[in-house]
């Protein structure tokens, strides 16, 4: 048996470039793991057994299509125990970490695949697991899967989910083009200078304003957030979550009051 911290990414910049010929969007992000994560118990089975507590999973979910996946390149699968604290419908990777610590844990326990076909088995399950393998900070271009690794400080930050989710397919369906996106070149300046100030600046999310458009509160919440001394604030993948970046773990602290009747918040740190 092994055990796997399924942390939790937010998108400090999201840019979305253009529609691909084959229907996916090419994207130009940056990529944050966080403190918040599920947390995943894999045990050695021949079959593909999935259990979950705190929250409802559907059958065909990314966990099990990770087993699935794995057990079919190697003759291994898994029994896997998920316990969820990630909210679904936020934008912050919940089912794509899980998938990433699935194959984590069963390479642990079996070393079946190399590491090239390991990324490979990542991405067919979706575009933000092969950075969830990983994890840290990282600049992920393509669909998701060309990942650069960054060096970064260690920050605090605020994420708060309103109740309403958003649909990730939905949102990228009725998504217009061109949009408006963030110098990911200057904000990587000022993550490598460690300075949350200059950084706050460049948080931007390209499908931020259509994503608000089916949750409001999108807005509400930030402005909640920035008027409570953010250093910037935006909304993290497809959303409905939002974050804000905080210079220090007690002016976080005080921001999460402010949000405290929200669906969902929580005060958490980058992971490398």
């Amino acid at each position: 048996m092994v055990t796997e911290k399924a942390y939790a990414k937010i998108n400090l910049m999201l840019g979305v470039l253009y529609k691909r010929m084959d229907g996916y969007h090419a994207l130009d992000s940056l990529m944050q793991s966080v403190s918040l994560c599920d947390e995943v118990i894999v045990r050695r089975s021949r079959r593909v057994e999935v259990t979950c507590t705190g929250n409802v999973l559907p059958y065909d979910n990314t966990v099990r299509r990770a087993v699935e996946k794995y057990r079919s390149l190697t003759g291994n699968g898994a029994s896997v125990q998920v316990i969820k604290r990630i909210p679904m419908e936020a934008g912050l990777g919940g089912g794509s970490t899980d998938a990433a610590a699935v194959l984590r844990g069963m390479q642990r326990i079996y070393h079946g695949l190399s590491d090239g076909l390991l990324r490979d088995v990542a991405l067919s399950i979706g575009a933000d697991v092969p950075f969830c393998l990983h994890g840290g900070t990282a600049r992920a271009q393509g669909i998701g899967e060309i990942i650069t690794s960054i060096k970064a400080p260690v920050w605090h930050y605020v994420i708060v989910k309103p109740k309403e989710g958003v649909s990730t397919k939905m949102l990228y369906a009725n998504l217009p083009l061109p949009r408006e996106n963030p110098d990911i070149t200057a904000g990587m300046s000022a993550l490598a200078a460690d300075d949350a100030r200059a950084f706050g600046k460049f948080m931007v999310n390209a499908l931020e304003d259509t994503a608000t458009k089916w949750a409001p509160q999108i807005e509400v919440l930030k402005e909640k957030l920035l008027n409570a001394g953010a250093c910037g604030s935006c909304m993290t993948g497809s959303g409905s979550a939002v974050f804000g970046l905080f210079d220090s773990k007690e002016t976080a602290e005080i921001a999460q009051k402010t949000v405290a009747d929200a669906d969902f918040s929580c005060i958490c740190h980058s992971v490398q």
